[in-house]
């Protein structure tokens, strides 16, 4: 693509046809996907129980089964809240049976730590798994058949954990998800320009912020909190309209800081058309001269002031559709690694290495929460590092 800069012919037609967003729109909702994924698989493995002892390995491999058996011993027990009900870990002796009827059919002692749901007492009964004919393995076991069951398949994380981190994720991916389709200015697919469009001659002046806020004429029947509520603050790239002293907010999915830098003193057009709204914007194309089509958003209150407010011969009418004429979308995204920020990237790395701890270590203990916790908050710590530097930087 051609350097978004230079000037390009000025009379360049209005394109017949305009782009529409089905890769920038795949990648949108894949990072909408990833980031909830990414959180729950953090909490999950923070939480995790791995077998750090490693007998549940070598229960599985000699095909273990699970069965019920009376406790013969509690010890350290470790209440969590009170009366019988109260959770507990302790180290549980149960009595296996003996092999090919050794020890004059005495049973053989397993002892094994479990994390129960209640207290229980010498001569009460749990699930265990162990191996038929070989107590030499040991065993383990709890009061659920399928935190047992668990322990022997490999699985790290408990059942009731993965169904309500099932959940969590679904509700946040799917909510996430919707308010993006809902307001996402940059979602469209490709459509024909013609006649009833509205085309600006614009040139770019940087990136900046537009407070849209209800017309002034309209307070008096609106109380501080609606107005409030209708207020909004959009960082947006700021367009120079030719002939006039008018700015235009044009805001979109994109960077306003990476795009002002990139886009200062472009010019080309600024096209849309007064029916197509999404929220409270007009859905809107910024295409530069040179052949580039930057998808984006206007403000519905601006653009109806745009087009009711400047003289048609100011304006011009819409240059006639060059069929000849072909655009491509402009990504500045595509070279993410060059454009985001550094101090976003370590936190970034910083919650991958967590992870990959939390994945290949088995030990359990404390650590793995300070783990997890780490790799939630780097990268937010990150963006609030990166905001007192990009203040400095713009100062």
């Amino acid at each position: 693509m051609n350097s978004p800069r230079s000037g390009g012919d000025r009379s360049a037609a209005l394109p017949a046809r305009l782009h529409g967003t089905p890769w920038p729109s795949l990648r949108a909702v894949g990072l909408l996907v990833v980031l909830p994924t990414l959180l729950c698989l953090w909490v999950v493995l923070a939480v995790a129980e791995p077998d750090s002892g490693g007998r549940a390995p070598a229960l599985r491999e000699a095909d273990a089964v699970t069965g019920s058996f009376r406790i013969a011993a509690i010890e350290h027990e470790v209440t969590e809240g009170r009366g019988r009900w109260a959770h507990a870990t302790a180290d549980y002796t149960v009595l296996l049976p003996p092999a090919n009827g050794q020890q004059g059919g005495r049973g053989v002692p397993a002892t094994f730590t479990a994390a129960t749901e209640r207290r229980h007492e010498v001569g009460g009964t749990l699930y265990v798994g162990h191996v038929p004919g070989h107590p030499e393995l040991g065993a383990v076991g709890d009061d659920q058949r399928a935190e047992v069951e668990r322990k022997l398949s490999g699985r790290v994380v408990e059942a009731s954990t993965s169904w309500v981190a099932a959940g969590i994720w679904i509700l946040v991916t799917l909510a996430l998800c919707a308010g993006w389709w809902r307001e996402g200015v940059t979602r469209r697919g490709a459509r024909n320009t013609g006649e009833d469009w509205i085309a600006l001659r614009v040139r770019v002046t940087g990136g900046g912020v537009h407070t849209d806020a209800p017309p002034a004429e309209g307070t008096d029947q609106m109380t501080a909190r609606e107005r409030r509520d209708n207020t909004r603050q959009l960082k947006c790239l700021l367009l120079a309209v030719d002939g006039t002293d008018r700015t235009v907010p044009f805001h979109g999915e994109l960077s306003s800081t990476v795009a002002g830098t990139v886009l200062a003193g472009a010019s080309g057009l600024l096209v849309w058309h007064p029916q197509r709204r999404r929220s409270k914007d007009v859905l809107a194309e910024l295409i530069g001269d040179d052949g580039w089509q930057l998808p984006g958003a206007v403000p519905a209150r601006v653009a109806q002031d745009m087009a009711a407010a400047a003289p048609a011969p100011e304006r011009g009418p819409v240059p006639e559709a060059g069929a000849g004429r072909q655009v491509r979308l402009l990504d500045l995204g595509a070279a993410w690694s060059a454009t985001v920020p550094k101090p976003l990237l370590a936190g970034l790395v910083c919650s991958l290495v967590s992870m990959g701890a939390l994945v290949a270590v088995p030990d359990n203990g404390a650590w793995r929460l300070w783990a997890g916790a780490a790799g939630l908050l780097a990268p937010v710590a990150a963006l609030l590092v990166r905001a007192p530097l990009a203040d400095e930087g713009s100062a």
